[in-house]
């Protein structure tokens, strides 16, 4: 249940300031078919502080290790929601024990553990999902819409630009492990990770592909921070820190044919918005015109009310297409944060029993071996 989107604002000097918002329990708590019935922990007593802490029923049981959770029959489905790292090591007692599982994207460190944890779930026939949740987003489904009604007729190509944000020069120890290319939690597992999935959905798989990435801020201020006082930190010339040798990258391109014929290019930056303020620019072209996806932020879960979608068919006029967010159901139980509303989605949808929006984990192996192969066509080989 400590599960989280963070997302950047500005601090005193420039540098962005990191703020939490919870996932996955305001829609758990708002729909009655789901009930928090057990949290594991590293120590039960930590798992009964988080307990109290998140105010949970009295009810909730705590435990401290994955296969006695899993083991638990009033334990239907074990959401793993830790670092990526720990995946593995908390997915597998859950299948094994034959219950459903919900995994954090990514879903494992590479697609060789992906696809042992696949085989797996399939030979135990349980259901699983994983929280790639940029499909289920209003601005996804309508976009799909368009794209699959002819709106702008046969797609020929498709380009994505987009900004993962400022050159990173301070990080934290205790994330550390985002500098590491090969430890499944870079920017590349991430952000293109989570963009790839919807990509898709609307536009279908890569036929063949070819890629570049690069690592221009090579060396980086690591602080023994939490990564809510890195900002602060970092503005603290007294400070302590260590210089730590990146090698994820902060340029990431993408480019080939798509299965339907038509050419794609997807680059994601390191750097500031485009001149007009846009950190996501997505372009559709058809053979009667285009559609254009843009938001200021490189939003690769498609999820901000504010996401505009433009179309113009030859000849004409430009139009902004007007979305239809979901005001009751997932939208309403985030409050003022309906920017994490996706992930409330891939739950109505789980127990609504509705596959459109859901990665499961045979789905999730083909993106960490696309991601994997990535990484090898840099010249970078997993260790």
């Amino acid at each position: 249940m400590g599960a989280f989107l963070y997302i950047l604002s500005p601090g005193r000097t420039g540098r962005p300031r990191r703020k939490y918002y919870p996932a996955h329990l305001p829609y758990l708590q708002s729909d009655p078919r789901y009930e928090i019935t057990a949290l594991c922990n590293t120590s039960v007593s930590s798992a009964e502080k988080a307990i109290n802490h998140f105010n949970l029923p009295a009810s909730t049981k705590a435990y401290d290790s994955v296969a006695t959770l899993a083991a638990d029959p009033d334990v239907d489905l074990v959401v793993v929601s830790v670092r990526v790292q720990n995946h593995y090591e908390a997915v597998k007692p859950a299948l094994l024990a034959g219950k459903g599982v919900f995994c954090e994207w990514p879903f494992s460190v590479n697609a060789t553990e992906a696809q042992e944890l696949a085989a797996l779930a399939k030979e135990k026939g349980v259901k699983t999902m994983v929280g790639v949740q940029g499909r289920a987003s209003p601005v996804v489904v309508k976009l799909k819409e368009l794209v699959n009604s002819g709106a702008i007729g046969e797609v020929v190509s498709t380009d994505v630009a987009a900004s993962l944000g400022p050159r990173m020069e301070a990080w934290t120890e205790n994330a550390s492990f985002v500098l590491d290319i090969n430890s499944g939690g870079t920017p590349l597992n991430i952000r293109f990770g989570h963009f790839l999935d919807p990509f898709y959905h609307v536009l279908g798989e890569f036929e063949s592909h070819h890629s570049l990435l690069a690592t221009n801020g090579k060396e980086v201020k690591v602080y023994d921070v939490p990564l809510t006082d890195l900002a602060r930190a970092a503005e603290d010339p007294q400070k302590p820190y260590r210089v730590a040798q990146r090698t994820s990258s902060d340029e990431i391109l993408l480019h080939g044919r798509l299965e339907g014929g038509a050419v794609a290019s997807l680059h994601f930056r390191t750097g500031p918005p485009e001149p007009d303020g846009m950190g996501l620019r997505w372009l559709i072209t058809g053979t009667q015109g285009s559609i254009e996806i843009s938001h200021p932020q490189s939003v690769a879960f498609l999820q901000f009310v504010d996401t505009k979608i433009r179309v113009r068919k030859h000849g004409g006029d430009v139009e902004e297409v007007g979305v239809e967010w979901d005001r009751e159901g997932a939208f309403k139980a985030y409050g003022e944060i309906t920017f994490a509303a996706n992930t409330g989605r891939l739950y109505k949808a789980w127990a609504d029993g509705d596959t459109r929006f859901i990665m499961d984990f045979e789905r999730a192996v083909k993106r960490h071996e696309l991601i994997d192969d990535m990484i090898k066509q840099a010249g970078k080989e997993r260790i």
